[in-house]
C-alpha cells in the first residue's frame, strides 16, 4: 500500500499485511484496517479498542488523532486527507470496476436520468447496473441503500462485484455530499452529467458558492480527460460547467431548450395518451413519443438519451424503444384508481426549485374549473432557509395548500408548520401527514388534481431519532378507495 497521502506513524511490521478495510468498527475482521473517518477524541479511541478487540490489524486515522489513540496499538496510519486515503485504500481492495461509468449530479433530476439511462439500457438488451437514491439495480439484484451515493469502502467493493459479473455499464448518481467528501475520487467515470443547481443542502455547504464548488469536483477533478461532459445549458450554472469542460478541453454536449444548445427541445405535444417530442441535434431533426408529460422530465429523458448515444447505442434505436418509460418511482407519479373523478400525484420534490416544476407542470393537466391542491411539509435539521421560499411558491402555484410534516427528525414539527405556514395565506396547517392527506381528498371535486410532495419514494418518516414506516402512496390509496369507492 504506497501512497503519498498515507504515511507509516508506528508498526511493529515493515511488510504490514491487510485482508481488508472498514470505517465501522462493528464490522471488523481479523487482519482489517479500520478507518477512523470522523469523531471527537474520546468516541475515536474507543471506537478503535473496539475494532482491535475484533481482530484489526491496523488503523488509518488523522495525524491529529494519534495522540488519542491507547498507546498500545501497534500499527497506525496517518493521512492529513482521511477521506481520500479511505477512497485510495479501498480502490486497492478492490481494484476492478466496469469499463463505462456515468456519473449524474445537480440538485434535482439525477435519479430520474440514471433510470431512464438503465431503462434505456434494458431495452437494448444490454447488461447494465444504476446506483443511486432508489439503491442499486442489476440483473435480478434491487438492493436498497442508506445513501444516494455509498460510502467510498461499499462503493468499491460494489464496482468491483459488477466487474466480476461481466457487468462493463453504470450510471450512478453523485451526490454535492459525495463529491465534496472525496467518495468518488478513485472511480474512473467516463461520462459526466451537470442537470442543475438551486437551493437544497445549505446546512451542509452553507452557501451556494460552496454547493456548486462541490459539483464541479465531478469534471474538474474526477472525470477522465477523455471523457464526455452532457450539460444541461438552460440552467444558469449549466454554462459556467461548460467554461469548465471547455477550460479543461473536455469534450461536451448541451441540452434544453435555448437555441444554442447541442441538442435541442423544439416542441413538445402533450396528447390524450401520450407526449410527442421534437428534438434538433446539428441539422436533423428527431421525433418521438413518451408517457412523461413535464418540460423537466423530457429534459431528463433527452439527457439519458444522449449518454445512451455517447455509450454507443445508435439514436434511432435509443428513440424506438422509449415510448413506454415512465417516471422513476416516487417521481411525479400518477396513482391510478378505477374511479377517476379526481387525479392524486405524489413527488420527491422537496426543493423550491423542483416543488415549483412539479406544480407548473400539473396546472397544464388542469381543466379550466378544476383545482391544483397541494400537500407538503419541509425536513427537520435541514437547511431552514427553504421554508421560506416553498411556502411562497406553494402560495403563487396552487390553489389549495395543506401544509403538515415531512421528516421532522428531532427538530419540532409544529415549528416548521407554522414557520412554513406563515408564507402561505391560502394553507391548513395540519399534524399528521395522513390527517393532512386525509383532508386534502376530502375537499377534491370532479377533475381536481392532488399533489403530495416531499417524500416521493421514501417508505419511513424520520420523527425524534426513530423511522416509521409510512407510504405517501400507500396512504392516498386506502383513504382515496375508503372515500370514493361506492
Amino acid at each position: 500500500m504506497t501512497d503519498k497521502n498515507i504515511k507509516v506513524c508506528k508498526t511493529d511490521n515493515k511488510k504490514l499485511k491487510l485482508s481488508g478495510i472498514s470505517s465501522n468498527s462493528k464490522s471488523i475482521k481479523k487482519g482489517m484496517l479500520f478507518a477512523v473517518i470522523k469523531g471527537d477524541k474520546k468516541n475515536i479511541n474507543k471506537y478503535v479498542l473496539d475494532a482491535f478487540k475484533l481482530g484489526a490489524r491496523a488503523v488509518l486515522c488523522r495525524k491529529k488523532d494519534v495522540n488519542s489513540l491507547n498507546k498500545n496499538i501497534k500499527n497506525i496510519l496517518v493521512s492529513e486527507d482521511i477521506r481520500l486515503a479511505v477512497a485510495k485504500v479501498a480502490s486497492e481492495f478492490f481494484p476492478y470496476q466496469p469499463k463505462n461509468i456515468s456519473a449524474i449530479t445537480g440538485t434535482n433530476g439525477k435519479t430520474s436520468i440514471a433510470n431512464f439511462l438503465y431503462e434505456i439500457w434494458k431495452k437494448n438488451k444490454i447488461n447494465a447496473a444504476c446506483f443511486g437514491t432508489l439503491g442499486i439495480k442489476y440483473k435480478n439484484v434491487n438492493k436498497k441503500t442508506r445513501l444516494t451515493t455509498l460510502d467510498p469502502i461499499n462503493l468499491h467493493r460494489e464496482l468491483n462485484n459488477l466487474n466480476n459479473k461481466k457487468i462493463n455499464f453504470l450510471v450512478m448518481e453523485a451526490s454535492s455530499h459525495a463529491l465534496d467528501q472525496r467518495r468518488l475520487d478513485k472511480v474512473k467515470i467516463k461520462f459526466a452529467v451537470f442537470t442543475n443547481l438551486s437551493r437544497d443542502h445549505l446546512d451542509y455547504h452553507k452557501n451556494m458558492k460552496k454547493y456548486f464548488i462541490s459539483k464541479t469536483r465531478l469534471f474538474k477533478n474526477l472525470l477522465d480527460k477523455k471523457g464526455i461532459a452532457v450539460i444541461n445549458f438552460d440552467n444558469p450554472y449549466g454554462e459556467k460547467i461548460k467554461i469548465i469542460c471547455d477550460e479543461n478541453n473536455i469534450a461536451n454536449f448541451t441540452y434544453g431548450f435555448k437555441e444554442e444548445c447541442d441538442w435541442r427541445i423544439l416542441e413538445i405535444n402533450r396528447l390524450q395518451k401520450f407526449t410527442e417530442v421534437t428534438v434538433k441535434n446539428k441539422n436533423k431533426n428527431y421525433r418521438f413519443r413518451c408517457k412523461l408529460i413535464a418540460d423537466y422530465e423530457i429534459e431528463n429523458l433527452l439527457a439519458a438519451i444522449i449518454l445512451a448515444n455517447k455509450n454507443g447505442l445508435l439514436i434511432n434505436n435509443i428513440l424506438k424503444k422509449i415510448g413506454n418509460i415512465k417516471q422513476s418511482e416516487g417521481r411525479l407519479k400518477k396513482i391510478f384508481f378505477k374511479n377517476n373523478i379526481v387525479s392524486i400525484y405524489i413527488d420527491y420534490a422537496h426543493t423550491p426549485e423542483a416543488l415549483k416544476k412539479s406544480l407548473k407542470a400539473l396546472r397544464l393537466l388542469l381543466k379550466p374549473s378544476a383545482r391544483l391542491l397541494l400537500v407538503f411539509g419541509c425536513g427537520g435539521d435541514r437547511d431552514k432557509g427553504k421554508r421560506k421560499m416553498m411556502g411562497k411558491i406553494a402560495e403563487r402555484f396552487a390553489d389549495k395548500v395543506f401544509i403538515t410534516d415531512d421528516n421532522p427528525r428531532y427538530e419540532n414539527a409544529n415549528h416548521i408548520r407554522e414557520e412554513i405556514s406563515s408564507y402561505c395565506k391560502k394553507s391548513e396547517n395540519i399534524a399528521g401527514r395522513k390527517k393532512a392527506i386525509d383532508k386534502a381528498i376530502s375537499k377534491m371535486k370532479k377533475d381536481d388534481i392532488l399533489l403530495i410532495a416531499g417524500k416521493g419514494h421514501e417508505k419511513g418518516q424520520e420523527i425524534k431519532g426513530n423511522v416509521f414506516i409510512f407510504d405517501d402512496e400507500f396512504v392516498a390509496k386506502q383513504i382515496f378507495n375508503k372515500r370514493f369507492t361506492v
